[in-house]
């Protein structure tokens, strides 16, 4: 069941220049002639003000106030518009007062102005601003008042996307198996999406894209500088290179081995006899120095022991010494305290009750005899348990002194021992060290030893003659390695060459690889661009869908729902259409106010709700389409200077002040 509401009658006080003015229609359409700047528009932006707080035009910092001629709002009066609206045929009264506020300052007769308030009333009962707006949302939501009471409201004050939106409403959801039904060839469109939204493997898909176009475009740029980078190699026989290489290398070899063979047949008897020589000498010096060992080796037991001894003594005096002087440093110490606590015995011996004060300290009397006499033996009790204390301390220190003095004396005594031990020591030291250098020297040195000085003689000979073959064969051996060294020189061309042709295979290698390569990306490429046309198929598929059941439900207004990009691509959009003319581009006044109201038809179809609808410029259109909902037409007309009203029944003619 549709929620019919129409408006009977529409006050203004005060409102946008209009003193006053009635608006009484009865619920039934009516049509309002008036000049420019008569109020026309203002009956519809008194009307959403009342409702809304907004303009027409949705504006809400709009100035409702009369203007003077110098552009300032005229002060000291009310603002009022008021509305009789039947809902079903049963009437609710609205109204909004918007009022100034004047203020009293303490101490001041004058009043100032301090803001403004609006007050709302509901059948005449005030009402709180919540509670008003409660009323107003019960009969109609804001959104919904705005699309279906203004023909020009939703192609011209509502975003495409909004616009869209409600479409997509209208329409209803089109699924994605109603999608396939149209072209089952989209069916594998749901194993690429992997459960992504369509959205989301476009986007993936345009980085895939992106990333693929910007590796495309380095390849033939890699290619070309390797290309640029390639010696040419084709006049050199690789196969030959080898060969000659390979004969070189074993001519090499055959040198080298000649080489070889000549430094070792020079004086190899020599050598021989030379090696022998100098073994037979190692075993001679081996033998010498094992008798000069053995001979020493008693004195040099008994003096290193006698030598250990000596430090080990030396050791121990340092110890005992330190210990001596800690020992020392204790009984000084001690002897002193011991002196103290006798100063301290005698003084505290000394001390006697007649020192102390016999006298109350608060009245100056004298102490009764009974406290002296108690106080007296306090006194003594106390000087008694002193001493007895100070005489245990010094026992205590007395033996501890004692102790250390007893441990003092053995440490002296130690010590003197273990110096006559050091000093005895110390002289079996040295005459142990004589001993050894004397056993020592007794062992006749190598030079003395026929035998050793007739090798030696013998091996320099031998060496003289050895140095006198090589300097025979030196010559021989040079003109070899001369020879060595150009074929080597001949080798590393050679290898050069080689190493050219192989740096240019490899290059050439590189390059198919790239081109391997760029043949895979461009298959990723064309893979990209399947699924993208593939999904863009899907989309106009759908976009299709969507405006078939779309504009199904309009009588004369069509809708496009997508644009077709120079790349194939689509992008979604939201434009309106009438005989194929865009709203937005070129379409006439009168077919943009029809498709308007055509509009507004399937919405109050759609909503189940009607409600005024203001056509403003209404002189524009000859013929109206037919509506189902009360239609107040807002008509320019010259010589009507003040605002007239005709409804279908009656013609009226009210007059309208309006403040200059």
């Amino acid at each position: 069941m549709t929620k019919n509401i129409r408006l009977a009658e529409l006050h203004l006080s005060n409102f946008k220049g209009v003193k006053s003015f009635t608006l009484e229609t009865g619920g039934e359409s009516a049509k309002v002639y008036g000049d420019n700047a008569t109020g026309k528009t203002t009956l519809f932006d008194a009307f959403t003000w009342l409702l809304f707080d907004k303009d027409s035009q949705n504006k809400k910092d709009f100035e409702i106030k009369t203007l003077s001629k110098d552009n300032k709002a005229v002060s000291g009066v009310d603002h009022e518009v008021s509305a009789v609206l039947l809902i079903d045929g049963k009437s609710v009264e609205l109204k909004k007062v918007y009022s100034e506020k004047w203020t009293k300052k303490r101490g001041s007769a004058k009043q100032v102005f301090s803001g403004h308030t609006t007050d709302y009333y509901v059948n005449d009962v005030p009402v709180k601003k919540k509670e008003f707006a409660e009323k107003v949302n019960e009969i109609i939501s804001e959104d919904i008042f705005k699309l279906i009471t203004s023909p020009s409201y939703f192609n011209e004050q509502m975003k495409w996307q909004d616009r869209l939106n409600v479409l997509m409403e209208i329409g209803g959801a089109v699924t994605d198996d109603d999608v396939i039904k149209q072209d089952s060839s989209l069916s594998k469109l749901q194993s690429i999406l992997d459960e992504r939204s369509l959205d989301e493997q476009k986007r993936i898909l345009a980085e895939k894209r992106k990333k693929i176009t910007k590796l495309l475009e380095q390849f033939p740029v890699r290619i070309d500088e390797i290309n640029r980078s390639i010696e040419d190699v084709t006049d050199i026989d690789q196969e030959q290179l080898k060969e000659d290489l390979k004969a070189l290398q074993a001519s090499i070899d055959d040198m080298e081995k000649e080489s070889r063979s000549i430094r070792a047949d020079a004086g190899a008897d020599r050598k021989k006899r030379m090696l022998q020589l100098e073994g037979e000498l190692q075993q001679i010096k081996n033998e010498h120095e094992s008798q000069r060992l053995e001979a020493i080796s008693k004195q040099k037991d008994a003096y290193f022991g006698a030598k250990n001894d000596l430090s080990q003594i030396k050791h121990k005096l340092d110890s005992l010494k330190a210990k001596k002087n800690h020992l020392e440093i204790f009984l000084s110490q001690t002897e002193k305290e011991r002196v103290e606590l006798r100063e301290e015995w005698s003084k505290k011996y000394e001390e006697s009750f007649e020192d102390h004060q016999t006298d109350c300290p608060t009245c100056g009397q004298a102490l009764p005899e009974e406290k002296i006499q108690a106080a007296i033996e306090k006194f003594n009790l106390q000087k008694s348990e002193a001493l007895e204390r100070i005489v245990d301390k010094g026992k205590q220190l007395g033996i501890e002194y004692d102790n250390k003095q007893n441990e003092l004396y053995e440490v002296d005594e130690e010590i003197q021992l273990l110096n006559l031990k050091e000093k005895f020591t110390t002289s079996a030291v040295e005459k142990l060290k004589e001993d050894m250098e004397q056993a020592e020297a007794s062992i006749a040195p190598l030079s003395n030893n026929p035998i050793y000085l007739a090798k030696i003689e013998e091996i320099e000979k031998i060496n003289n003659e050895i140095q006198s073959d090589e300097l025979e064969t030196s010559g021989t051996v040079q003109a070899i390695n001369e020879q060595i060294k150009e074929k080597q020189q001949e080798m590393t061309l050679i290898r050069n060459d080689l190493s050219r042709i192989d740096q240019a295979q490899k290059a050439l290698n590189r390059i198919e690889e790239l081109k391997e390569e760029e043949r895979k990306m461009a298959d990723d490429y064309n893979e990209v661009e399947q699924q993208s046309f593939l999904i863009e198929e899907f989309i106009r598929t759908k976009m299709n869908l969507m405006e078939e059941r779309i504009n199904s439900k309009f009588k004369f207004a069509r809708f496009k729902l997508f644009e077709e990009q120079v790349n194939g691509g689509l992008t979604e959009t939201c434009e309106t259409l009438y005989e194929g003319v865009p709203y937005s581009k070129g379409l006439n006044n009168a077919a943009r106010i029809n498709v308007g109201l055509d509009i507004i038809n399937t919405l109050n179809e759609h909503y189940g709700i009607s409600a005024p609808i203001f056509v403003d410029n209404s002189e524009a259109v000859t013929n109206l389409i037919d509506v189902n909902a009360q239609v107040i037409s807002l008509i320019v007309s010259k010589q009507d200077k003040q605002l007239r009203v005709e409804t279908e029944d009656n013609l009226l003619t009210v007059d309208c002040e309006v403040i200059a």
